[in-house]
């Protein structure tokens, strides 16, 4: 019996950049849901800077938290094989992940030097 054909690089890239491109709609979507239209969107961090606000934890330990909630969600799918919640599923859960390490990254480099792009 053949093994399966498994994803090559090319497929491979391919499907990032589709994963991505659906990171980034989900991410402008909920972006604007969370964080408001605060100064047209010149605080896209603003729901995560909630938890410093409210004395809470830092803001870095805010997406830590978050992404935390999702590492164990992914691990809960792995040992059981399935989800209990219907609404979110694994694919939906990696997106997240995604979206919360754009964010952390944006963070940080926007903590480091404001101003730059």
């Amino acid at each position: 019996m053949d093994a399966p054909q498994r994803m090559n690089r090319e497929e491979l890239l391919r499907f990032h950049l589709a994963l991505t491109e659906q990171a980034r709609s989900l991410m402008e979507a909920k972006n604007q849901d969370y964080a408001g239209d605060a100064e047209h969107g010149r605080q896209p961090f603003a729901n995560f800077e909630r938890v410093e606000a409210l004395g809470i934890c830092s803001t870095e330990q805010g997406f830590l938290v978050r992404m935390t909630d999702k590492m164990s969600r992914l691990s809960s799918y792995v040992q059981a094989g399935k989800l209990e919640v219907s609404d979110e599923t694994v694919h939906d859960t990696l997106v997240d992940l995604i979206n919360y390490s754009v964010l952390l990254a944006a963070f940080l480099s926007d903590k480091r030097s404001p101003n730059q792009p």
